[in-house]
Formats: C-alpha cells, sequence, structure tokens
C-alpha cells in the first residue's frame, strides 16, 4: 500500500480523485504492452510471488527453493520456479514554466492541476508495484526523480512539485532530451504542458523518437477555463507572463479572433500528436481531475479491449 504522510506537496493528493479512483483494476493479464500496465508477467524465471512449475534440482540451484513436499513424495529434489513479475516504468514530465502559473480564481492553476493528475497516476502505478520516475523543466530541467517501485517515492515526487514555483520560458525539447538519455527501457511517459512554445518541429522529432524506441506517450494538454473561453468584459491590461508584455484591450473586440487562434493552436497539437503516434487528452482545469482521470482511463481500458 502508498503511505500519505502529511507534507506540503499533499495538496497535489486530491482525495477526491484518488477515492474516485481506488477501485480501478489496471493489472494487465497477459504478456502485452499495453496503457497503465500493471505487473505483467515475463518470460525470465526469478524470485516472485506466483509460482509456475517444478525443475529437478541441479548444482548452483538455491536451496532455498527446494519444495520439501515434492521431495517427500517423489523421492528426488525438485525447485520451484517462478515467473518473475516485471515492473513498468513510467515517467511523468512536468512543465514548470511561468504560463503554467496560470489559474483562474477558485481553481488550481495549471501547474498544480497538472500535479495532482500526475500524482494521482503516479499512485495507481505504485499500488500495482511499477516503477515512477518524474521531470520537471522550464527552459532547463528543474528537477530529474529516477523510476522508482517504493511507496515513499510518491511523497518525494510531491515534495519535488510542493518546491516547484512555475517561473520562465518553456523548452520541452531541452526535457525530452535529458529523458532520452535515461529512459533507455521501454515504458510509459506522460507529459503535462499548455503547448506554449515556439518548436514544435523539434519537440516532436523528439517525442517520435522516443515513440520509436518503444515508449507509450500521452500527452495531458492543459488549459485553463479562463484560457479555453475567455470570459472577459471589461477593459483590461493583459501581461505575458513569460514575456512580461502587456497590452491594454477591450475585450469584447478580440475575443472571436482569440478563440479562433486558440483552436487553431488546439488543433495543430491534436494533428502533431496523431502524426507522432502520441495520445492526446484535452484537459479543462475547471473540470474535476477526477473526471478527467476517470475518463482517460476508461478511454485507455476500451482500446485495449
Amino acid at each position: 500500500m502508498v503511505s500519505v504522510r502529511e507534507t506540503a506537496g499533499q495538496r497535489h493528493l486530491d482525495p477526491a480523485a484518488l477515492a474516485q479512483l481506488k477501485g480501478l483494476t489496471l493489472r494487465a493479464r497477459s504478456v502485452v504492452d499495453g496503457v497503465l500496465q500493471g505487473v505483467h508477467k515475463s518470460p525470465h524465471h526469478g524470485v516472485s510471488i506466483e509460482f509456475s512449475e517444478h525443475k529437478e534440482y541441479s548444482p548452483g540451484d538455491e536451496m532455498r527453493h527446494i519444495d520439501w513436499r515434492a521431495v517427500g513424495r517423489l523421492d528426488k529434489l525438485f525447485v520451484k520456479r517462478f515467473e518473475q513479475e516485471t515492473n513498468t516504468r513510467a515517467y511523468f514530465v512536468i512543465d514548470t514554466s511561468g504560463s503554467m502559473r496560470y489559474g483562474a480564481d477558485g481553481v488550481l492553476n495549471k501547474f498544480d492541476y497538472s500535479g495532482v493528475l500526475a500524482v494521482s497516476l503516479a499512485y495507481l502505478l505504485l499500488r500495482q508495484q511499477d516503477a515512477v520516475g518524474m521531470v520537471t523543466y522550464a527552459d532547463k530541467v528543474a528537477a530529474m526523480l529516477p523510476p522508482r517501485a517504493r511507496s515513499t517515492h510518491l511523497m518525494q515526487m510531491c515534495d519535488v512539485l510542493a518546491k516547484q514555483s512555475p517561473d520562465g520560458g518553456t523548452s520541452l525539447s531541452t526535457a525530452l532530451t535529458a529523458l532520452s538519455d535515461v529512459a533507455t527501457k521501454k515504458g510509459f511517459i506522460y507529459l503535462f504542458t499548455d503547448f506554449f512554445s515556439q518548436d514544435y518541429k523539434q519537440e516532436f522529432r523528439l517525442l517520435r523518437q522516443l515513440v520509436s524506441r518503444g515508449h507509450q506517450i500521452t500527452a495531458f494538454h492543459v488549459l485553463d477555463r479562463n484560457e479555453l473561453e475567455f470570459p472577459f468584459d471589461e477593459m483590461a491590461m493583459f501581461e505575458g507572463i513569460e514575456t512580461g508584455r502587456r497590452l491594454l484591450v477591450e475585450p469584447r473586440l478580440i475575443r472571436e479572433r482569440y478563440l479562433e487562434r486558440l483552436a487553431d493552436h488546439q488543433a495543430e497539437v491534436r494533428r502533431r500528436c496523431l502524426e507522432s503516434r502520441v495520445a492526446h487528452v484535452m484537459v479543462d482545469t475547471g473540470e474535476p481531475p477526477s473526471a478527467v482521470l476517470t475518463r482517460y482511463l476508461g478511454r485507455q481500458a476500451t482500446q485495449r479491449r
């Protein structure tokens, strides 16, 4: 079981989301590579909790694996062989650039919302003994946690996120380059970002490289509800969080054009994800995280069936 101690980072453990997800079963039933695999069988043999077969003892076999009941029945030494249960490795790549600091009143900002989603998924993976790691980035890599399957690793993730403050520019390419150096075995990569960057060509080239190496990637495209709906009515001063540029705007005069540009942005990201074989999940921070995760996991289960 994953234990949770009180910490500043516990705000990322959305209790409602975790309570709703608690009953979901993600354990894989065959030797397949699927989304959110749990503990799955390996063709290799080793120490495991799941018995496979007997074999006659030969010099070099470990004495502790001798099945003494079989010895008593057959008057020969037999050892138990086990199916080694291997762990899936999952990496959570979280954008901590300045634009992720934005959040409408009364809701989590995009960074904190991403943290809730990431930690909730990590919680599920750790419960089924999978290993989880994390990379946070802005214009450079901010933090990197190697994959671990220990229950305490969840709180290490939370503590790292609690110490992060979204700031600076965005360089997803830098994070993906660093990740490609350490993610040498195929696994799962979960990306959380608003995709407000100017280097799509390089970013998706790196994502395609990771896919070609066997990784299954899901991109959570996180946008605030105000960004999605642009509900402003009064004359206001808008400031670019990452650029610092200010612009006095009459919202009603630019709303239609803004929404067109945003729709183009979303369509471009979806198109590039499709071409790169990256699963795309649109996230509205005005929606409960539990609803986003339940819908996503349900979709994955349907596709696997």
